[in-house]
């Protein structure tokens, strides 16, 4: 077992485009700055639970020293421990409620263990890392309820329905415990612990009838991630856009070739209704948008408006061609690489500006202009405790909508299918403002 799985559950894109799998792995390996911030609020909520101490026992400290994502360290500050603590916080109550909930019964926490759902599937290449595992046993050791946590230390919202990564490495333990036969019948959970966000702490658990958590259904989604792993072995998977592209290497945004996104958009435009496109083809379809918008029909506008990505994406590759033509010396009618607009910006460095500045007599506040912190920043200000900025939230913040905007949502025009077969991952959740509840 190599030191990273190939089908890694914290990779939510291979489920929905098992060719990502092929085409990302061209790609160096490369972590970008926020995920080696969260690497150290990780490593600080690991060690914080095998010494079972607060977090803030390390405030101040480096951690994860000699890592190979920062061979220094993490210097630990209280904003950080403030958001590992939410996470401690729930491992604590939740051993309590268990233990009410199974009299007599003893609960066990496992931080950073291995759990590997491949075993089932005769697959090596498919196990992850669990963040946080509890379990709870009887007298006879026999587990009465299993629960994976998974702390997510970034602000883009992640939900906990049938989320893959919990889906995975929570099958992955309880097969563990029934020697790969199948997944024993007991209580479960599936958390997460994202302290960035509005309810950080959300979960699918058994004792809760709404969310329809059990054997059968956790096999269900079981048996459709296998299938998907199998997808992934076809040297031809495809590949399949959605919302699980934005942090894929092979996407152009991150500096990938990927064309799958652009091949669907134009696949939009060329099968367009014929009442949209007209016997003339694609070129009706852009004079009615610009000469009689208004005759258009809704499903019509919509149509139109979702190929967009198409037409721009063949707008940008041939303005893309035109400038690499120029700058090898290819002439192109009417274009020309022309310097952009002219910005105004300081000749020296700022100190010798500063001193030359109060030399014509201008005053410090005309050079250095101060204004009033702003909400996020005085939220995110250090010598500021939690329980303060609760308060400044609560007394000081209020929230003003935004300019309307038109934003493309969801919508079924042939038919949505069976939604509970697949998983909800892949589209962001939605926060609500519903209190927490650690038990029911």
């Amino acid at each position: 077992m190599s030191d990273h799985a190939r089908l890694s559950p914290s990779n939510h894109r291979w489920p929905y485009c098992p060719g990502s799998v092929r085409e990302e792995a061209v790609y160096p390996d490369t972590t970008g700055d926020a995920a080696v911030d969260g690497t150290g609020s990780h490593i600080l909520l690991e060690i914080s639970l095998i010494n079972d101490v607060p977090a803030k026992h390390y405030d101040q400290l480096i951690i994860g020293s000699n890592h190979e994502d920062r061979p220094n360290g993490w210097l630990v500050d209280l904003e950080r421990c403030a958001r590992v603590q939410i996470c401690l916080d729930y491992v604590t109550r939740r051993k309590k409620e268990l233990k009410e909930l199974f009299p007599g019964c003893t609960v066990n926490v496992q931080a950073e263990s291995k759990s590997n759902p491949g075993a089932f599937a005769h697959r090596e290449d498919w196990w992850g890392t669990c963040d946080i595992t509890i379990v709870a046993r009887s007298k006879n050791e026999d587990v009465l309820f299993m629960e994976v946590v998974d702390y997510k230390d970034g602000r883009g919202y992640v939900s906990e329905k049938w989320n893959s990564q919990l889906v995975a490495y929570l099958f992955g333990k309880m097969i563990n415990v029934n020697t790969y036969a199948d997944i024993p019948d007991i209580g479960m959970r599936m958390t997460i612990v994202q302290p960035k966000t509005n309810t950080p702490i959300r979960y699918m658990c058994s004792t809760r009838a709404d969310d329809n958590l059990n054997k059968e259904t956790m096999m269900k989604k079981v048996k459709w991630l296998i299938e998907r792993t199998d997808a992934t072995d076809d040297p031809d998977a495809p590949l399949i856009p959605g919302k699980h592209c934005q942090w894929c290497k092979h996407n152009p945004k991150r500096g990938g070739t990927c064309t799958a996104s652009t091949e669907k958009s134009i696949g939009v435009i060329m099968t367009t209704d014929i009442a949209v496109v007209g016997n003339e083809g694609l070129l009706d379809i852009i004079h009615q948008a610009v000469s009689d918008v208004k005759s258009m029909t809704p499903d019509q506008l919509a149509k139109v408006a979702d190929a967009e990505d198409g037409f721009k994406a063949a707008f940008d590759k041939v303005k893309k061609e035109i400038q690499e033509r120029i700058e090898t010396g290819v002439e192109v009618p009417g274009y020309a690489m022309l310097p952009g607009r002219v910005s105004k910006v300081w000749s020296e460095d700022e100190e010798t500006i500063a001193k030359k500045l109060k030399a014509k007599k201008m005053k410090k506040d005309d050079i250095y202009p101060s204004k009033l912190i702003s909400p996020a920043a005085a939220l995110k200000h250090p010598s500021l405790t939690p329980i303060q900025k609760k308060k400044i939230a609560e007394e000081l913040i209020s929230e003003v909508a935004g300019k309307m905007t038109l934003k493309k949502v969801s919508y079924d025009h042939k038919g949505i299918k069976d939604v509970d077969t697949m998983f909800m991952d892949v589209a962001p959740g939605e926060p609500t403002d519903d209190p927490v509840s650690f038990l029911k």
